[in-house]
C-alpha cells in the first residue's frame, strides 16, 4: 500500500473543520502550546509530533468516533514537517487505520450497490439476496460494523420473508388430495399464504393457481363421479372366481381415491365382502349379501356421522329433519349444524342430504352439502355453531381465489353462529383493522367492526374517509358481503352489466332490497341519500325474515316530513321506530342529504344487528 497516496486521498474527503483547525505547524504549535506538554519517558516534551502521537492513540476502530478521530489525527500529521513526521513513532498505526478506513469505504460502497440491485419484482430476487448475504457473512466483525444498520436490517427482512415464503411453498408442495386431512391442510396453508406480503405472494402465484385448481377439482361433482366410476366398474367385475391379485388391484384403485371420491363408490361394501371371503373361504359365498346389506341400510333413517381424522361425513335423511323448526346435528365437540327441511329446495321424504365437514380446531371449518350429487344452494340460512374460539375472533369465508371475504355471523355467549346459504370454507381471524382518520369519529367502533369482517374497506391503506359519500354500487357491494347474497342471473341494466358491482346489485334486486327501475339504466354511481338508506335498511330486515312493526306515520316528529318522498315515507317511519335513523339537531330529517361513509357504517351495523347477522 502506498501510504502517501492513501493519506493524500484521505485528506481530500476530510472534515473541513478539522482542516482549518491545523493550518500550519507554526501557528498550530503556538496556539496549542499548553496541550503539547505531557510526561513521557521520564522527561517533559513540548512538540507537535508528540501531540500527533497522542491523537493517533485516541483512535479506536470499533468506536463510533473512529472516522472523526482518524480525520483529526491525519490532518494534524499532514501539517507536520518532514522532520517532525519522522519523530511520530506510531505513524505506522495511523497508516494502518487509513488503510482500514479506505477498505471499509469500499466494502460499504460494494454492499450498498448489492442492496440497491435487489428488487422483489426481478426474476433474480432470491439469487440477489443470497449474494448480498454471502458477501456480508464473509466480512470481519470490524468490517460488518462499518455497514449502515438500516442496510443490515433490510437484508434480514428480505431473508425472513423469503424463509416464510419458502415454508409456505413447501407446505403447498406437501398437499396431497389423498390425505384424510387434505381440506384442513389446504385451508391452513392458504391462510399462511394470505398472511405473506403481496409481492411475496406473487412469487408463488403459479404454484398457488395449480393448487387452487386442484382443490376445485377435489370438490367437482362431475370430475369426482367420473374418477369414482372407474372403481365402481372394477369392483363390479369381481366375482367368486376372481384371484387375490385381481382383488388387491381393485383395492389399490379404491385407496387412491380421495375421501370425497370414495363417497361416490356405491358398491364399496361389495369389495370388503369379497376380501373377507378370500380370507375366510370356509364361510362360503352369499351372492345376496350386498343386497341384504343395502336393504338394511335403506331402512335406517337415523342421521349418520362418520369420522376420519378431521373429516366428518354426515348423511341426513329428510324423514329425520324438522320441517320448520331447526334440526340440530352435533357433528363435533365444537361444531353443531342447524337446518330444517324448508331451507332445502327440491326434497322429498326419500331424499338424503350428504354433508362433508372438515374442522381445524380454532382455525377453520370446511362445509360442503350435496343433494343427489349436486351442491345445495339453501333457500334460507343454515346455522353452523362453533365454540372454543378467541373472544375477539371474527369468521371469514375463503373464496375460490383464496381471498378472505365476509360471511354473516353473530356471537351468542361463547358460541359463534355462521349463517350461510352455500357450502364454503370458513376461517377464524383475530386481526384488527384501524384507520388513522376515524380516531375521533363517533362511529369508530362500528367502522372498525365492519372492516374487521371485510364488509367495508378504506379508500387507502390507513384512511377510511368518514366524511366521504357512498354510491349505490358501493353500498350494494357492502350489503351483499354482509348478508352473503349471490346473484343467480346477470343484470338487465346497461350501466350495470359486466361491471365489478353487477353481482351485488343484481343479488339485492333479487332479494327485494333494491327496487327495480323501468329504465334500461340503473344509475349505480348515484350517491345514496338518507331516505334511500332508510328504505334499504327496512328491506334488508324483511329479506332476513325479521318481523317489522307497522309504519306509524303519526309518531314521526320530523319538521320536514313533507319533503320525504311518498315511496320512502313508510320505511323512514319504520326506520325511526326501530332506532336505525334519527333526526338532525334542528328537528329535521333532511331526506335528500347525501349519506356519509361514517353514517353508512352506523346504519349498516345497526341493521345487521337487528337481522342477527352480526
Amino acid at each position: 500500500m502506498n501510504y502517501k497516496k492513501s493519506a493524500a486521498l484521505f485528506s481530500l474527503v476530510a472534515i473541513p473543520m478539522a482542516v482549518t483547525m491545523i493550518p500550519n505547524s507554526e501557528v498550530f504549535a503556538e496556539e496549542n502550546k499548553e496541550k503539547f506538554s505531557y510526561y513521557w519517558d521520564g522527561n517533559y516534551y513540548s512538540s507537535q509530533a508528540s501531540y500527533v502521537e497522542y491523537l493517533i492513540n485516541q483512535i479506536n476502530a470499533s468506536h463510533s468516533s473512529f472516522q472523526y478521530n482518524l480525520q483529526l489525527a491525519h490532518n494534524a500529521y499532514e501539517a507536520l514537517t518532514a522532520i517532525e513526521k519522522a519523530q511520530v513513532s506510531n505513524a505506522w498505526l495511523l497508516m494502518n487505520y487509513l488503510n482500514t478506513y479506505t477498505n471499509n469505504q469500499t466494502i460499504v460502497s460494494n454492499f450498498t450497490a448489492k442492496m440497491a440491485a435487489i428488487s422483489i419484482r426481478n426474476s433474480t430476487f432470491i439469487r440477489d439476496v443470497d449474494a448480498a448475504s454471502r458477501y456480508y457473512n464473509a466480512l470481519t466483525s470490524l468490517e460488518k460494523a462499518a455497514i449502515p444498520t438500516y442496510l443490515v436490517t433490510q437484508l434480514q427482512n428480505y431473508k425472513d420473508r423469503i424463509s416464510e415464503m419458502k415454508a409456505v411453498e413447501e407446505r403447498f408442495a406437501a398437499l396431497n388430495v389423498l390425505d384424510s386431512n387434505y381440506q384442513a391442510n389446504y385451508l391452513s396453508v392458504m391462510q399462511a399464504y394470505n398472511a405473506l406480503p403481496y409481492d411475496y405472494r406473487l412469487l408463488l402465484s403459479t404454484q398457488v393457481a395449480e393448487k387452487i385448481k386442484e382443490y376445485e377439482l377435489y370438490h367437482s361433482v362431475e370430475y369426482n363421479r367420473q374418477v369414482a366410476q372407474t372403481v365402481i366398474t372394477a369392483i363390479g367385475k369381481l366375482s367368486t372366481v376372481s384371484s387375490p391379485k385381481e382383488v388387491e388391484n381393485v383395492r389399490n384403485l379404491y385407496e387412491k381415491l380421495t375421501t370425497y371420491q370414495k363417497a361416490f363408490v356405491t358398491n364399496s361394501k361389495e369389495l370388503v365382502y369379497i376380501e373377507s371371503v378370500l380370507k375366510n373361504p370356509h364361510l362360503g359365498w352369499d351372492p345376496y349379501y350386498y343386497d341384504y346389506d343395502q336393504k338394511e341400510e335403506e331402512d335406517s333413517n337415523e342421521i349418520q356421522i362418520q369420522q376420519n381424522g378431521n373429516h366428518y361425513a354426515i348423511k341426513i335423511p329428510m324423514t329425520d329433519m324438522n320441517r320448520y323448526s331447526p334440526t340440530t346435528i352435533s357433528v363435533t365437540e365444537n361444531v353443531t349444524l342447524k337446518m330444517n327441511r324448508t331451507t332445502i329446495p327440491g326434497v322429498n321424504n326419500n331424499s338424503v342430504v350428504a354433508v362433508s365437514l372438515d374442522e381445524v380446531v380454532g382455525e377453520s371449518i370446511s362445509f360442503y352439502a350435496t343433494l343427489l350429487d349436486k351442491e345445495i344452494h339453501f333457500s334460507n340460512y343454515v346455522d353452523i355453531e362453533v365454540s372454543g374460539l378467541p373472544r375477539n375472533a371474527v369468521i371469514l369465508r375463503m373464496d375460490e381465489n383464496g381471498q378472505y371475504t365476509a360471511v354473516p355471523h353473530t356471537k351468542r355467549v361463547n358460541k359463534y353462529i355462521i349463517k350461510t346459504k352455500t357450502s364454503g370454507e370458513f376461517v377464524v381471524s383475530t386481526q384488527n383493522v384501524t384507520f388513522q382518520d376515524i380516531r375521533t369519529d363517533g362511529n369508530r367502533v362500528q367502522i372498525e367492526e365492519l372492516a374487521k369482517r371485510k364488509i367495508v374497506s378504506g379508500l387507502s391503506t390507513n384512511r377510511y374517509q368518514p366524511h366521504g359519500q357512498i354510491t349505490i354500487a358501493q353500498y350494494s357491494t357492502m350489503i351483499a358481503r354482509a348478508m352473503g347474497l349471490k346473484a343467480t342471473t346477470s343484470s338487465s341494466y346497461v350501466d350495470v352489466q359486466s361491471q365489478w358491482f353487477e353481482s351485488s346489485i343484481q343479488s339485492l334486486l333479487e332479494a327485494g332490497i333494491l327496487e327495480s327501475k323501468k329504465s334500461n339504466y340503473y344509475n349505480p354511481n348515484q350517491v345514496v341519500t338518507r331516505q334511500q338508506a332508510a328504505s334499504i335498511a327496512v328491506r334488508m330486515l324483511k329479506a332476513a325474515g325479521v318481523s317489522l312493526p307497522a309504519a306509524n306515520l303519526n309518531t314521526v316528529p320530523f319538521k320536514d316530513w313533507n319533503k320525504i318522498s311518498q315511496q320512502d315515507r313508510a320505511n323512514v317511519a319504520i326506520a325511526y321506530q326501530l332506532g336505525i335513523f334519527g333526526g338532525k339537531s334542528d328537528g329535521t330529517f333532511n331526506p335528500t342529504a347525501k349519506l356519509t361513509r361514517s353514517e353508512m357504517a352506523k346504519v349498516l351495523h345497526k341493521t345487521l344487528q337487528m337481522a342477527k347477522l352480526i
